[in-house]
Parts: C-alpha cells; structure tokens; sequence
C-alpha cells in the first residue's frame, strides 16, 4: 500500500472573476510547485475551500487536478457529511489516478453516537480502492480521532494513516507513535521539523503552496524551521486562506478570487502582505 511521504501543498482551489473554477490557474501553481520539488498536492482540502463547491463542482476539480499534476503525487479530501458524495468523490480519485483519500469526519453531526461514526468510516474504507488517511482536524471539524475513536475504527487494509491539522504538539507525539507503521503527515508549518523528528513521513502545510522550497527544505535542513515559522506567523496575521490566495494572484497564476461567506484579501492589505514578505527574501516573484 502507497503511504503519501514528503512534502505536500494543501492547494487552494482558484476561482476567476466570475466566481467559476479556474482550471488553468491550478495548471500552473501545480506545475511550479513541481519545478520548486515539491512531493505532492492536497486538492480540496481545508485551505482549498472544499465546504463551499457542490459535488459537480469538486469532482471537476479532482479530474482538473489529476490531468494536470505535473508529476506531482495528489492527494484528494473526500470529506462530506452525505455518504453517497463521499464514495463518489473515492470513486473518483481512484479512477483518475490519485495516490491516497484524506476523509474527515462528517462535521455536521457533532452528536453523532460512537457506533455511527465508526459505521461511516467503515463503509468509507471497505469500499475505498486507494489508502486512506484520516483528517484530524478538531478545532474545524468539531469530531476529533481519539484513541477510542481509533480502537473502535479498528485496523484495515486500506487505512494508511493520518493528516494532523491540529498544530499540538501533543497530538503530534500521540498520533505519530500511533501510526508508526503507517504515514503521519502534519498539517501545520510551525511543526514541520518535529514531525520527521518524531518518525513521521513528512507534512500537508500551507506554506508550501507558497514557499514550497522552503518547506521541503526542513528534511536536510531543520535550522530552517525557525525561518518557515516567520512565514507562517506572517500569514497567519493576515488570514491564512486569503493570504496564500494573494500571493499566488501576485505571482500571476489566477485572479484566485473568493467564495461568499469567506471574504479576500482588501488590496492595501495584499500591498502590506507582500511587502512583509519581500523583507523576508523567501518568495521569488
């Protein structure tokens, strides 16, 4: 079984002017993260806005996606709350040659009993063709993986790992002991270093959309860790979404414009963003 190691951009999913999706705009981001040596992308993950596009929509992402990799490993978030959506979407994946599903909990139903969550991660894998990583994001999914959680899922054939959003150290040592055999990838920045200390395989952060040099730079070089916080510290001032958007707009890929209710960037604040970052030196613009 394919365990996703490396490192991974959580792409965001562009949209032009008229609020419809871009396929050139994820084409070429794509295709310079592969030239920057980056290992893989996330589409339709959290910072790809996946909760604002309808099923017709994302499936058009996903094979958008796949057509255009550039030689990148992809990785897709099949994630919803209706099950048939989510069997299709890994459907989907499989057919057009992904590496591996991410598949959050189901957010809405924060009350779900134990049993019925486990019942839907069960179905989720025994039909799923590809490996499966679970997205263990509880400050945005409002369901996190705990051990029990975890006793009662149970091993299986197709479960590959885990994608660790939740930036804690604490759960970073957990949840890389418990997936030791398997994949721990973690989803934030500021942890990247600590990760493959730990033994993981490696990270989905947001920064390597942007700086995706610098991130794949951690696994020789960890004394960059204090140079990537920076970064992450400085998008995270402005908004992490909205800020990764206004810099791929800078770099001509899109108009990477934004989904109500979300809400972009304002232009003096992209023009304050992009000076920040030009102090730095890490972006080539």
């Amino acid at each position: 079984m394919y365990l996703p190691q490396g490192a991974f951009a959580p792409v965001p999913t562009p949209l032009d002017a008229q609020d419809r999706f871009a396929p050139t705009a994820l084409a070429a981001h794509l295709s310079w993260l592969k030239a920057e040596g980056l290992d893989g992308a996330l589409i339709l993950g959290t910072n790809g806005e996946f909760a604002s596009f309808s099923l017709a929509e994302r499936l058009e992402v996903a094979r958008a996606a796949a057509q255009h990799s550039a030689g990148l490993k992809l990785l897709l978030n099949v994630g919803g709350c209706a099950l048939p959506e989510v069997l299709e979407l890994a459907r989907a994946a499989a057919a057009c040659g992904y590496g591996a599903v991410l598949l959050p909990p189901p957010w809405f139903y924060r009350a779900a009993p134990a049993a019925g969550l486990v019942a839907y991660f069960r179905r989720v894998l025994d039909a799923s063709a590809l490996p499966v990583l679970l997205y263990h994001f509880p400050q945005q999914m409002g369901i996190g993986f705990t051990d029990e959680l975890l006793d009662a899922i149970g091993p299986h054939p197709w479960l590959a790992g885990v994608k660790d959003s939740t930036g804690d150290e604490a759960e970073l040592k957990r949840l890389s002991a418990r997936f030791a055999q398997g994949s721990y990838l973690v989803g934030n920045d500021k942890l990247v270093a600590a990760a493959l200390q730990a033994g993981g395989k490696g990270s989905i952060s947001a920064c390597a959309s942007v700086v995706p040099d610098l991130v794949k730079s951690i696994r020789r070089k960890p004394e960059q860790q204090a140079k990537l916080n920076s970064v992450r510290g400085l998008l995270e001032k402005f908004g992490l979404m909205p800020a990764v958007k206004a810099i791929l707009r800078r770099k001509g890929f899109g108009d990477y414009a934004t989904r109500p209710p979300l809400v972009g960037l304002a232009e003096d604040q992209s023009r304050q963003l992009i000076g920040m970052l030009d102090m730095f030196g890490v972006i080539k613009w």
